[in-house]
């Protein structure tokens, strides 16, 4: 009966963990539950091995501690807040420990289990506060041990014994410190590879501009807000690359795609569209105000001398489509309107910004 409650129990608080998204929060969350659901199993167990084993003191002890832990897993089962529970759990180890260290557990063996508790600080607190956290318990435990006259120890332990039990714990806890160590770095580096992969996936590698899979994740914003496209082109671009070949013609690209972000704000959208085309979306934007930007814009690569080396250096043009994009009019109806537009600005002689009217 009682394994099938506990059995019972652990189905229970594992109920849902196992579906949860694949984040940081999500399996710390987790892992703070499993330390949790073990240690209320364990110390259960030993409260109730203890009742006739043990003193009442002791026994009393272990059961209050499996009940806070019992506590801890319906609070975080309910609130998820790892944090806090992460405390309980840390925190109620350590007085556990400490309390094994005076009382000396059953024959003498209750500071032996003090080797757990290096690598649940430094997990549950990461490196820098779970080495504090530790440092405070091994003070502590050393007070106890060495306070002349044992005045604060009730077991009787050998000098040679406390000695040993002082050094082993420095060294669990020194090697659990250079796992961390290595383990903290692993995951800076995973951490940097995995945005700089979620950048270059959305990311043109040529540009630097949002490629159509950036598009994509900007779509949602963009068609919550009102503003205005542009659709720009750059003008006779097949001469460059005729001319001067395809090495030269990506850098003209590029070059125009840094003057294209230093004419946008923050809350701007450029994308490479493909080859030479780009498309903008101006947020909050009017018609006036967008057909200003898109002159400005313009004149900028007007102005802008591709200065590939010495021998080669020229100039490029742009034509734009300017269309707005808000509740009456589709963001698919506005990239029509403002390649129409922009097809206008070609045939009128390029080098031009029109508006879909």
């Amino acid at each position: 009966m009682l394994v099938k409650t506990m059995r019972l129990i652990v189905e229970y608080f594992q109920e849902g963990f196992y579906t949860k998204e694949n984040n940081e929060e999500a399996l710390k969350t987790y892992l703070i539950y499993s330390f949790s659901l073990v240690g209320f199993v364990f110390i259960f167990g030993l409260g109730l091995k203890g009742m006739y084993t043990s003193t009442h003191t002791l026994t009393a002890i272990l059961l209050g501690g499996s009940v806070v832990l019992l506590l801890n897993l319906f609070y975080l089962k309910r609130t998820e807040n790892y944090i806090l529970s992460g405390y309980v759990v840390l925190y109620l180890f350590f007085a556990l420990m400490l309390y094994l260290i005076y009382s000396g557990g059953v024959d003498n063996t209750g500071p032996l289990w003090i080797f757990c508790l290096p690598p649940v600080a430094l997990y549950i607190h990461g490196l820098q506060r779970g080495l504090l956290d530790l440092s405070i318990f091994l003070f502590l435990a050393t007070f106890i041990l060495f306070y002349p006259d044992r005045n604060f120890l009730e077991a009787d332990y050998t000098a040679a014994f406390k000695v040993r039990i002082i050094l082993s714990f420095l060294l669990v806890a020194f090697l659990s410190a250079v796992y961390g160590y290595s383990r903290e770095k692993s995951s800076q580096k995973m951490t940097k590879m995995r945005k700089d992969l979620e950048f270059f996936l959305r990311r043109d590698e040529l540009t630097g501009l949002y490629n159509r899979r950036g598009y994509q994740d900007n779509i949602n914003k963009i068609q919550d807000t009102h503003g205005a496209i542009l659709m720009c082109d750059i003008d006779h671009f097949k001469k460059v690359n005729d001319t001067y070949g395809h090495d030269v013609g990506d850098f003209t690209i590029k070059e125009v795609s840094k003057c294209i972000r230093n004419n946008l704000r923050k809350q701007d959208v450029a994308v490479r569209w493909g080859g030479e085309e780009f498309f903008i979306f101006l947020a909050e934007t009017s018609t006036k105000n967008a057909y200003l930007v898109s002159e400005k814009l313009r004149e900028s690569i007007e102005n802008l001398t591709i200065r590939y080396n010495e021998d080669i250096a020229f100039h490029v043009t742009l034509s734009i489509g300017v269309a707005l994009v808000n509740e009456y009019i589709s963001l698919e109806e506005a990239i029509r309107n403002a390649d129409d537009a922009m097809y206008l600005s070609k045939t009128a002689g390029r080098n031009k910004s029109s508006i879909y009217n």
